[in-house]
């Protein structure tokens, strides 16, 4: 069977959505390498893949995004940053990954279809197929965070921008990609790709061509989470399920907000607070509420009858894929951008994340709680999220690429066998 390779950046978002794909594929007798980081590559390698860490250089840029200019509209000064962040990982990285893989080239490579540089430009070097991993939204020339016009604004007259991109082109030189910035820009939302959202959650879906695999989130059950159990009884009360993500996750006062907005409410509340808050600083929670710093999340989504979310996309699929309405306070352009496609939908509402009080929190948790047609249509995304094939279909895609690929070098065998034949009757010729 073929050898296949995935190139991941370090993020739960980016790395969860394939470790159910990967599964998949060597089950199907396919060898799989996943180069990640070791802290992110637990859950691939578990799932069968040689795990091909590397050492990050976003560590860094990782904490630089929660420090954006402005959190609700994307600057041209953000995406410098971002631009900055991503052009130092991929200097480190394309030697690293291309030495780890000299010996042993894959037949085909997925790499992250927003930020991994590294991987698209192998391929390309490799002379192998390869296909955009896309955890998120997918834009195309018709939309975009950016040509939405409302969550992004940029200046194209910044003065940053015109230096990173002359670094990019001198980077892309030096690995002899024989592309400028401008063209490996204008060439980055095409296909093929994987999308891990239902097609019906996508802005302007109708626009996306059919190499666009729209096949739902690939995520599987994450063994290495560990396992949760309901504290109280037989599980009547409704659940309420709280977490702000891996990144955003700082702001005690919203935590303390949601102990203050559900201390006596009739329901069971479970919060994920992560690694940044100190538990010890949350006063007066109730028993009904429990806090921890992290939570099996699919295990108690699975219970739960409402989530309150920082809406990033992997939080928000999982939370569909079990019909699961949400309260979204996103905390950053990208996030209000999956927020407000959740509330088109019926599926949630939205809260401002400067808004945010024990009296809003819970006016919004009971607006959803109290009406069941919030429940229903998230139901009917859970739906569209099971037609979309997810891991399986996922599988599919990368072996017919491979299949394309095998049957094109296939045609070329004859014809380059042909044109050796008759180079060697000239040369005979030429002898004479």
């Amino acid at each position: 069977m073929s050898h296949i390779a995935f190139f991941n950046i370090p993020g739960a978002g980016h790395v969860n959505p394939t470790v159910g794909i990967v599964e998949e594929l060597v089950a199907r007798g396919h060898r799989v390498s996943y180069a990640v980081t070791a802290s992110q590559g637990a859950e691939v390698a578990k799932a069968g893949a040689t795990l091909v860490p590397y050492e990050t250089t976003m560590k860094r840029f990782r904490a630089t995004m929660t420090k954006l200019e402005d959190n609700d509209r994307f600057t041209t000064g953000d995406f410098v940053q971002v631009l900055r962040g991503l052009l130092r990982e991929t200097e480190a990285l394309h030697p690293a990954l291309d030495r780890a893989f000299a010996d042993d080239r894959p037949d085909l490579l997925v790499y992250d279809g927003l930020s991994g540089w590294t991987g698209r430009l192998l391929a390309e070097s490799w002379g192998i197929p390869s296909l955009r991993s896309i955890p998120t939204l997918a834009t195309n020339e018709h939309w975009s965070l950016a040509s939405d016009g409302e969550y992004a604004s940029f200046d194209g007259e910044h003065a940053g921008l015109n230096e990173v991109y002359r670094d990019i082109g001198l980077m892309l030189e030096h690995l002899g990609a024989g592309i400028s910035s401008q063209d490996f820009f204008a060439s980055n939302d095409r296909g093929p790709a994987l999308v891990y959202i239902p097609k019906e959650f996508q802005y302007r879906a109708e626009t996306f061509a059919d190499d666009f695999h729209f096949v739902g989130p690939g995520w599987n059950e994450r063994k290495l989470d560990g396992d949760w159990q309901r504290r109280r009884g037989d599980g009547e009360r409704p659940l309420v399920m709280v977490s702000l993500g891996t990144i955003h996750n700082d702001d005690v006062a919203f935590f303390q907000g949601c102990v203050d907005a559900f201390a006596d409410a009739e329901w069971d509340v479970v919060m994920a607070v992560g690694g940044q808050v100190d538990v010890d600083r949350l006063v007066g929670v109730p028993s009904h509420v429990e806090v921890r710093r992290h939570v099996p999340l699919l295990r108690v989504l699975r219970e739960a009858d409402l989530f309150v979310t920082h809406a990033g996309m992997g939080s928000v699929m999982e939370a569909l894929s079990f019909g699961v309405p949400m309260v979204a306070v996103p905390q950053m352009a990208e996030q209000r951008a999956n927020a407000d496609r959740v509330v088109e939908l019926g599926a949630g509402v939205l809260l401002h994340r400067n808004e945010v009080s024990a009296d809003s929190l819970r006016a919004a948790a009971e607006s959803v709680m109290g009406d069941a047609g919030f429940a229903e249509r998230a139901g009917v995304m859970r739906g569209h999220i099971e037609r979309s094939g997810g891991a399986g279909e996922a599988a599919d895609v990368i072996e017919s690429l491979l299949g394309a690929e095998r049957g094109s070098r296939e045609a070329a065998a004859p014809e380059a066998a042909q044109a050796g034949a008759g180079a060697e009757t000239v040369r005979a010729g030429v002898g004479r």
